[in-house]
Formats: C-alpha cells, structure tokens, sequence
C-alpha cells in the first residue's frame, strides 16, 4: 500500500513524461492505470481459488511463500514495465502481483484461525473475537500510517508539482525505487516472519483434533453433572 501511492506518479511523470501537456499525461496515464487495476482485479480474484486450492496440497505455509515470491517477480517487473516507448509492457507484472494480494487475505486469515485454535488449547477459552479484533486494528493502523509515510517519501525523492512533466531525473528515479524496492523489501520480510510461523498444516489439524476432543469431554461431563443434580433433586422429591 505504501509503494501504490507512487505508481500512478511514475506512471504520469515518467512513463508518459514526454507527452505535450499534463492533461495528456494524465488522460494516458488513467487508461493505463484503469487496465492495469482492472487486470489485476480479475487475477485476484483467479488466485484466492488457485491459492485455496493449493494450500490443500502442500499447506497454508507453504503456499503463502511460493505466492509472496511470484508477488516479488512482479514487483520486479514494474522496473522494466515503467517503458515511456511501451507503457502497456507495465502489464506483464500485474498478474504476477495479484498473488501478493490474493494470497494475504486468504492464507493469513485462515492461519489466524489456527492461532486461535491453538490459543483455545493452551488457555481453554475461545477468543476469535479478539484476534479478529486486532488483526483488522492493525491492518487499519497500517494503511493510515503508509499514508503519512507516503507522503514524506515523496517529497523526500525531490518530486515538486511545479514543475509538471519536466521533473529532475533524481526525483524520477527514486519513485521509481520507492515504487518498486519498498514492497520487494517489506514481502522479504513477510516471507521471514511466517517461516518462523511453527504451525504447520499437519499441526494445524492436530490441534484442532485436540480442541474437538476436549469440547466433547466437556459437554460430556456437564451432561453428568445435569444427570446428577436432576437425580438428586428426584431423590429429595
């Protein structure tokens, strides 16, 4: 979310940067942006099902990572997509990206769900509610603060809006690195943090076994328990 708000400058100001007027840039720009969010749209969508369906095969773990990488690919594609000569060649990295995406909201979620479990184990209280509750606190917590960062970066690369179309090349070249190298960076460090995540897919299914196991025990002896207080209270009738 940080590297988006620096997409559509780099596309405006160096992609279509040799246009006549800013109008034009922009309006070249939009479309651009319009096929690129469309696209990427349609392969989101395409790979919640794909990533679904292959964390059943080798894991949610697993699967995470393989579809962090191919997000890293196209991250690094942006490099040679942003082509003032073939801007549409920025196409190529939007399915590639799509995995990033695609894959956040379906995997962690569901690995979230396997804390929760494990929690339930270790504490023998249920509380989704609270690790829902902070999950989406910190997602929130993450865009606000990706926008006030998003804009010191930005006046940070040199980019001045007097200037139109005729931006130094060091301002350039900084969104550039800004738009590409922060999300390949922060998607290493994702990668990091969920290959120290110790529940694996196998583990998942036996903690989750073990919590069904002891609800069951439960609700069995507070059926006793019933079955005795009905039996005592009988007996005093």
């Amino acid at each position: 979310m940080l590297a988006s708000a620096f997409s559509a400058y780099v596309i405006f100001f160096y992609v279509f940067g040799g246009s006549e007027t800013l109008d034009a840039a922009y309006s070249n720009g939009g479309t651009l942006l319009g096929w690129f969010g469309s696209i990427s749209a349609v392969c989101t969508f395409c790979v919640i099902f794909l990533v679904t369906w292959i964390s059943t095969k080798i894991g949610k773990r697993k699967t995470f990572l393989i579809a962090i990488s191919l997000s890293i690919i196209g991250y690094a594609l942006k490099w040679i997509g942003y082509n003032p000569d073939e801007p549409y060649l920025l196409l190529i990295a939007a399915p590639f990206i799509a995995f990033g995406l695609g894959s956040l909201f379906t995997m962690v979620n569901s690995m979230v769900a396997d804390v929760v479990d494990l929690d339930e184990l270790q504490t023998g209280t249920r509380r989704e509610g609270m690790f829902g509750a902070i999950y989406w606190w910190m997602v929130k917590l993450g865009l606000a603060v990706t926008s006030l960062i998003a804009g010191f970066l930005l006046n940070a690369s040199g980019f001045n809006v007097e200037l139109g179309l005729n931006q130094s090349a060091s301002a350039l070249l900084k969104m550039r690195l800004f738009d590409i190298g922060i999300p390949i960076v922060t998607s290493l460090a994702a990668i990091f943090i969920i290959m120290t995540f110790s529940i694996t897919e196998t583990r998942a299914y036996d903690i989750r076994a073990q919590v069904e196991r002891r609800r069951e025990e439960r609700r069995k002896e507070a059926t006793r328990i019933e079955e005795e207080r009905r039996g005592e209270e009988r007996r005093k009738d």
